[in-house]
């Protein structure tokens, strides 16, 4: 049975070289049950297919479920803590380098031609997620009239839940499963965590309402990201609209292109795309600011993770949860496709930038190439056209 000192280093290892997102679940497979022999294959995939129908960064859950089947809550904060540190501290240092050098003349020139970069890279995103969430026409209908919505400046909210509810109403048992039998083990396990998921509420909870007294901006900051953290089903893709759409659209704290160096600081960052609530913390309260988004965007996953790794079979066969998520996966699809083109309108300005866009575009899109030679050929085409 590995120490925790020894889950929190191999998550920090792994979380240290975890570029690409999803890619990152076969060199954790190969490292935890090939190499390690922490968990068997079953119960590896297992964690993969929990983490794919609850919110939050897949890989960050798949670390957090590996630490909580071998040593319980302390096991699981180990595990998620270990893969999110390396992405922290590479985002928050160049965020610092950011905002110290981002003045300067060269380094508008780059951002000029990134940014129509970033809007390639959200379009491979939309077309990847899209291939996989838009099953029928109903989850396409779903998407466009979430859009519409969204565009009419309707609660996202309210629009999330009632694409849920339809998909739930009119196909409402694809998918479902024969449920599993609850098990002792699975109920005793759940009470242990059920404790512990109280206690480290009311904690957060009270450190909330000092905050309101005290950081009444770190307290809107924390609350935001936790609500961001809640809804992200399918990763952080789909956490980048309603991300914008909040501090951008509602709140004003960053602006586009602030938003937009954000995100192409997150794809370069190792580890999970959802960092970029620690560029958007760091801009808005500084490092404090950092640490706190960081955590309130990521603990509610994993609370959700440690309080149903014990039932994870009747999470698995409840015949309401893929239906439900797949509405609400559709419409948040809906809403980056909103995104994107909000984001094309500011940033592809003219033909330099639009053949800029393009090219990362079939790129990526078409040839596959490595997201990071795209990013090295669009920069060096930046410094000459801008």
């Amino acid at each position: 049975m590995p120490t925790i000192t020894g889950i929190f280093a191999t998550f920090l290892h792994l979380g240290c070289t975890a570029f690409g997102g999803l890619a990152m679940i076969e060199p954790m497979r190969r490292r935890l049950v090939q190499e390690k022999g922490w968990l068997s294959q079953q119960e590896f995939m297992d964690g993969v297919a929990l983490c794919q129908v609850i919110p939050g960064a897949t890989v960050v859950q798949l670390a957090t479920y590996v630490g909580q089947r071998l040593r319980g809550p302390a096991g699981a904060l180990a595990g998620a803590a270990g893969f999110i540190l390396p992405a922290f501290v590479f985002m928050t240092t160049l965020t610092w380098l950011y905002v110290r050098y981002g003045h300067l003349v060269w380094v508008k020139s780059l951002s000029q031609g990134l940014n129509a970069a970033v809007i390639a890279l959200l379009l491979q995103a939309l077309w990847r997620l899209g291939r996989g969430a838009w099953r029928s026409w109903l989850d396409l209908t779903l998407a466009v009239l979430t859009f519409g919505a969204l565009w009419l400046r309707w609660d996202y909210l309210a629009v999330f839940l009632g694409a849920g509810v339809v998909r739930l109403c009119l196909k409402p048992r694809e998918g479902a499963v024969t449920p599993a039998p609850d098990s002792g083990p699975a109920a005793a396990g759940m009470r242990r965590e059920i404790a512990v998921l109280l206690a480290v509420l009311v904690m957060a909870g009270a450190a909330w309402a000092a905050c309101r007294v005290w950081q009444p901006v770190l307290a809107q900051l924390a609350g935001l990201m936790a609500k961001v953290g809640v809804i992200s089903f399918g990763g952080g893709y789909v956490m980048i609209p309603v991300l914008q759409w909040e501090v951008v659209e509602r709140l004003r704290w960053l602006t586009l292109p602030q938003f937009l160096d954000g995100i192409l600081l997150s794809y370069v960052t190792p580890g999970p795309l959802i960092i970029l609530a620690a560029f958007t913390g760091f801009l808005v309260q500084g490092l404090k600011g950092a640490a706190v988004a960081t955590t309130a965007i990521f603990l509610p996953p994993i609370l959700i993770v440690v309080g149903l790794t014990p039932l994870y079979q009747q999470v698995k066969s409840a015949w309401w949860m893929r239906p439900l998520i797949q509405g609400v996966l559709a419409a948040l699809l809906g809403m980056l496709a909103l995104a994107i083109w909000q984001m094309a309108l500011v940033t592809l300005t003219g033909i330099k930038t639009w053949a800029l866009m393009l090219g990362a575009a079939v790129s990526l899109v078409v040839f596959e190439v490595n997201l990071l030679w795209v990013i090295a050929a669009v920069a060096a085409l930046s410094l000459w056209l801008f």
